[in-house]
């Protein structure tokens, strides 16, 4: 089977190649916004007037910032004051969430993309949780880790489709194989820093070890995922009562139930992004 996978991957390759198949893109207001930010001497109205030129965007970002999950004080009225009560690096994660989120959603398959969006935030959620028990890494950064880490299985089902000699349960394996290298590829089109890339190419790597004490962003999202689907039954029973490093790296020292409920403040959060 992995050689018929990589026979698979290097087909997709060519096809993406010759344009017979398009991998999504990331939207431009996404981008720019994202190297906007990146600038240390951007200002708020250089911001406000990019995140402007996306109508949908600017309206889905304003009920964001006035959902319960973060305003604090009086509803925001207008743009400029949503990006200066949430800031700059919260703005970036915002907005490239919601762009992403536009391009989840855009597939034929509807409930199997709603599926797949609500595990992309509980994942993304956990992430979040997580990374805060890890004062050396960036909990927005990791958040958008767990929700892009398995974008890839999005444009590589459209290709498994197309292809008539694999029956629905391989369609399924290959996808399962496949689809962290098509993410880490999806990412690096869309410009993403090489810690995203890293967490949707090493993601399945569940028992991987680095040697250093400290958790990394891959860590975080192995945890995560393994803490969303569990050991009991499913792709990743073989785990259970094994000592996985990314868990101990990450949960060390607390309760994994108080990781749950701490999700649930930021499962606010995503909850207001699906819905806006």
């Amino acid at each position: 089977m992995k050689e018929q996978a990589e026979q698979l991957l290097r087909q997709m390759e060519r096809d993406i190649a010759a344009n017979r198949l398009i991998l999504p893109s990331l939207p431009e207001v996404a981008m720019r916004v994202r190297e906007l930010t990146s600038d240390p001497n951007c200002e708020i109205s250089h911001l406000e007037r990019e995140v402007a030129k996306d109508a949908a965007i600017s309206a889905r970002l304003m009920k964001v910032a006035n959902s319960s999950a973060l305003l604090r004080g009086s509803p925001l009225t207008s743009l400029r004051q949503a990006i200066t009560n949430l800031g700059f690096s919260l703005v970036r994660s915002l907005v490239t969430q919601l762009a992403i989120l536009q391009t989840m959603q855009s597939g034929h398959d509807k409930q199997r993309l709603r599926g797949f969006v609500a595990g992309g935030l509980r994942i993304s959620a956990l992430c979040y949780t997580l990374t805060g028990y890890q004062k050396h890494l960036d909990q927005e950064q990791a958040a958008l880790g767990g929700l892009l880490h398995d974008i890839g299985k999005l444009p590589l089902r459209e290709f498994l489709e197309t292809r008539p000699e694999l029956s629905p349960e391989q369609r399924l394996q290959f996808e399962q194989l496949l689809h962290p290298m098509v993410g880490a590829m999806m990412l690096k089109r869309w410009q993403m820093v090489d810690s995203l890339v890293q967490m949707a190419r090493e993601h399945e790597q569940i028992m991987r070890e680095t040697g250093n004490p400290e958790a990394d962003y891959v860590d975080i999202v192995i945890a995560a995922n393994l803490l969303h689907y569990g050991t009991d039954k499913g792709r990743y029973a073989k785990y259970a009562g094994v000592t996985v490093p990314a868990i101990e790296k990450c949960i060390r020292g607390h309760a994994e139930e108080n990781v749950h409920q701490s999700t649930e403040e930021r499962m606010a959060l995503a909850l207001a992004l699906i819905s806006a």
